[in-house]
């Protein structure tokens, strides 16, 4: 099993922040969070099944690669 740890700069540790600047930060360490988690050996080979159901949420039916899907709602929360 790998081993992850964070860095935590300066800036996460400042209690004057606005609730909009909490929020960014912790949109970004999410970010940072899946996108390393996506580039790990094991789960990039691993597939997830979406069942027929899942459409009405925006999935699209059949095995998709969870390191691939990791990286797009990294993507899709950065923007």
């Amino acid at each position: 099993m790998q081993q992850s740890f964070f860095i935590i700069d300066a800036d996460s540790i400042n209690l004057n922040r606005t609730k909009q600047e909490n929020i960014i930060v912790e949109r970004n360490y999410l970010v940072n969070f899946m996108r390393m988690c996506a580039d790990n050996f094991d789960i990039r080979k691993e597939k997830i099944y979406i069942p027929d159901d899942c459409e009405k949420y925006g999935f699209v039916e059949g095995d998709h690669n969870i390191g691939q899907m990791m990286r797009f709602f990294a993507d899709m929360l950065e923007e």
